[in-house]
């Protein structure tokens, strides 16, 4: 009777998942179909940011700078494209090599880098959070879930994707023990975006109270500042530009028109300044934004220290799931192809919940197309998650 009981309870399960699916299938075909049609009227645009890329590696070979507002207007007036460029003067030299190439040739080269890159991603990822699904499946989820937000991050051509194709190399580091290593990679991503330097946290949420580990994440912060340090001695003027540029990101004329993400900073952001501006209120708001931020990130720090266990090996996969997750919150500026990673360590832990709750944040996962839905459905599976492991910790 019991055996009957427990094959009756795995058929209604594997009924209720197989519907969910059926909406995911349905919504994937959905986001195709429209991406189809847009590359059709010739309304598409593929890798556009790489084109920024490029012509900023123009303005290095010329002598020019590529910071400022509209600075690469003249080398972008051919495509539909009117972006800035914003990362550090170390990477130009690595662009203007794409600056000596043809358009054509260089678009092949970065389509190959984002190729093997998304390949790692994907490999990487279904080897530790496919939690026992099919291939097929779990491509469907990494490329179509919240209306298909890394469909869309790898078409821009964002070099997120070569970053997290190395951050992917990275925790398959860390679970297998060598952190050495992913120390190491972790600084060369931040040499990319500085902000990569909140995965360096990793390890420590992991195990709160390894010492050792501490001292390894201060000397790989130390290594990234002594980097950037000798960026600025080596060019001082270009770094200037380049942190100059960095403050127009925070007006807000360039936040009405390219947007400030959807990340839990810019969230704090909007709230601050429509608050400000209802009420009429005389303060720097990306000051208090900031404070607002960094305060939940030093509790969010703090609340993980006072955990006493030591993570066993056998749940590692979930609690480096967990921790991408925290850091995703975390995260300053979060946009659509920041969430490579995310997404296949989300469907891992609701894949793993043993409530009926699971049900309902697949279907929003799978049906809501909208890229808020991402932070809510993160924020009450993460909320919902550690609550029921620090409730288990203290018994």
């Amino acid at each position: 009777m019991i055996k009957i009981n427990k094959l009756h309870d795995i058929l209604i399960r594997k009924k209720k998942e197989f519907y969910i699916y059926i909406i995911l299938c349905i919504s994937s075909f959905n986001i195709l179909l429209h991406f189809f049609k847009k590359n059709i009227s010739d309304t598409f645009s593929i890798f556009g940011d790489f084109l920024v890329y490029r012509c900023a590696g123009l303005n290095f070979i010329n002598g020019e700078s590529p910071y400022g507002v509209n600075q690469l207007q003249n080398c972008l007036n051919s495509y539909p494209n009117s972006l800035d460029f914003f990362y550090p003067p170390i990477i130009l030299s690595f662009f203007s090599f794409f600056g000596h190439l043809n358009l054509e040739l260089s678009l092949w080269i970065w389509g190959i880098l984002i190729i093997i890159s998304l390949v790692s991603i994907i490999c990487f990822t279904y080897k530790f959070f496919s939690n026992n699904n099919s291939f097929f499946i779990f491509l469907l989820v990494f490329l179509f879930s919240f209306g298909g937000l890394n469909w869309t991050g790898i078409q821009t051509g964002n070099i997120s994707i070569i970053i997290y194709g190395l951050i992917s190399l990275a925790l398959y580091c860390l679970i297998n023990g060598r952190n050495n290593y992913f120390y190491a990679l972790i600084v060369f991503c931040t040499i990319i975006k500085p902000t990569y330097i909140i995965f360096i946290l990793l390890p420590i949420l992991l195990n709160p109270l390894n010492l050792k580990e501490f001292k390894k994440i201060i000397v790989s912060v130390i290594i990234s500042f002594l980097i950037y340090t000798l960026s600025y001695l080596n060019n001082p003027y270009l770094f200037g530009e380049f942190l100059n540029h960095l403050e127009y990101a925070k007006s807000p004329e360039f936040k009405e028109i390219f947007g400030q993400g959807f990340g839990l900073f810019s969230i704090i952001n909007s709230f601050i300044s429509s608050t400000v501006e209802n009420f009429g209120f005389k303060i720097n708001t990306n000051l208090v934004s900031n404070l607002i931020w960094l305060s939940i990130i030093s509790l969010f720090l703090f609340y993980s220290l006072l955990q006493k266990e030591k993570i066993e090996d056998r749940k590692i996969n979930r609690n480096i799931a967990l921790g991408v997750c925290a850091i995703t919150l975390c995260y300053p500026l979060l946009k659509h192809y920041e969430c490579f990673i995310v997404i296949p360590c989300l469907f891992f832990i609701i894949n793993n919940l043993k409530t009926k709750i699971k049900y309902v944040l697949l279907i929003l996962m799978f049906g809501l197309h909208d890229k808020y839905s991402l932070l809510l459905v993160l924020t009450f599976t993460f909320a919902y998650e550690t609550y029921f492991i620090n409730k288990k910790i203290l018994k």
